[in-house]
């Protein structure tokens, strides 16, 4: 196996197993909290915890794209799409008819989030990289 081929498989692993424990601790939470006391939960007592979730979640992203010349944005979609799908097939599997529709809603703001954050480190590469030279 090429080695490029075979770094760039072990770095969506890597990333796909570190997404997958995120999202399965957050999503726990969320579906916590929309079980939890019976009260009414608004959207906006589910953006604080949304916004730093997409925040942790997207660092790795940055990382990658500043320190990764061969990581690419149209890696990450499809990357938080998987990540995201099995822990809410694991969730749907373990809590049936509970583990509502509405848990995928918290998805896109994971992918607006990891884009987002892909461009801040491709930006902050080119900004060391111009003054470096």
């Amino acid at each position: 196996m090429d080695l490029e081929l075979r770094s760039k498989l072990l770095r969506y692993l890597g990333l796909f197993c570190l997404l997958t424990v995120l999202d399965a601790i957050y999503f726990h939470g969320f579906l916590a909290a929309l079980r939890g006391s019976g009260e009414v939960i608004e959207v906006g007592d589910l953006m604080r915890p949304l916004i730093k979730f997409c925040v942790i979640s997207a660092l790795p992203f940055a990382v990658l794209a500043y320190s990764d010349d061969n990581w690419r944005s149209a890696d990450a979609a499809p990357l938080c799409l998987t990540a995201w799908l099995a822990v809410f097939g694991a969730y749907s599997v373990k809590y049936g008819a509970q583990c509502p529709m509405s848990a995928l809603f918290p998805f896109f703001p994971l992918v607006l989030s990891a884009l987002l954050a892909h461009a801040l480190g491709t930006f902050c590469k080119k900004l060391v990289l111009m003054k470096s030279t």
